[in-house]
């Protein structure tokens, strides 16, 4: 692995992280391309980072790039995560998702950010790309990597859909404003953004632009339990409410074959 930090051309500091081979030409070039992100923006950005990783050789886009950028006085997280046939079509793939992001947030006005028009059009316009596959380790090499949620507070359904897709992510662990639940919006296999929340909850109504869907379980499970069913079922990701706590969260698959545990703030 190796790593570089710049302080130039505006976004500081730029961190880019490497694992793997690349050639210097191709990280001056991915340091450029996010040097360049600040003008997109309309106002400066308190850091960039990016981080490059090879995968399987023989795979048809072995390199994946993620990337996040700190926006705004409050520090707002805008990240997205692509991949390439080498490490400048990887770094290209999310510099254009971010620079959508950044074009999407600093152009739409604050009151209308939440409007469903708005919602639904972002959704349209959805990049519906592959996403690449996660490198799968047998069950029993597979860490657990711990980390908190973007969002650290409460949130209605319009907010969290829009936090989602400016994220650009799979999905996104929200305490729900309305009724205090640990839920889950997410990317639908049919395009459309899912709701799952506990059963028996009230938002089981939220349909104007979710889908809302119960939790298949029915009890809380245990981190060992939620652990068990990933290793045999590989899910994309798997939401419940952990019975040590309470709180809800989410185990997934990371693009390294480790699994990430999301939990509340």
């Amino acid at each position: 692995m190796n790593g570089f930090a710049s302080g130039e051309a505006g976004v500081t500091p730029i961190d880019v992280t490497v694992e793997g081979d690349a050639s210097p030409a191709a990280l001056d070039a991915a340091r450029q391309r996010f040097a360049s992100l600040e003008r997109f923006a309309g106002k400066p950005l308190a850091g960039a980072r990016l981080a490059l990783r090879r995968g399987k050789p023989h795979a048809n886009k072995p390199w994946t790039a993620d990337a996040s950028v700190l926006y705004g006085e409050a520090g707002r997280v805008l990240a997205a995560h692509a991949a390439g046939r080498d490490p400048l079509e990887a770094t290209d793939a999310v510099f254009e998702r971010l620079r959508r992001q950044l074009r999407r947030v600093a152009d739409a006005e604050v009151a209308q950010r939440n409007e469903p028009r708005v919602i639904r059009a972002a959704v349209e316009d959805l990049d519906r790309g592959d996403r690449p596959e996660a490198r799968l380790k047998p069950p029993e090499e597979r860490d657990i990597v711990h980390r908190r949620t973007y969002v650290s507070v409460p949130v209605g359904t319009l907010d969290a859909v829009a936090d989602l897709l400016d994220l650009d992510v799979e999905f996104l662990l929200v305490k729900h404003v309305r009724t205090n639940e640990d839920v889950v919006v997410y990317r639908r296999d049919d395009g459309r953004i899912g709701l799952i929340h506990p059963p028996g909850s009230a938002l089981a109504d939220e349909n104007d632009i979710v889908v809302p869907e119960p939790s298949r379980y029915t009890e809380p499970l245990t981190l060992r339990n939620a652990r068990d069913e990933m290793d045999v079922l590989n899910h994309r990701f798997l939401y419940f409410v952990d019975a040590a706590d309470g709180r809800g969260k989410v185990l997934y698959l990371r693009h390294d074959g480790d699994y990430g545990l999301v939990e509340p703030r």
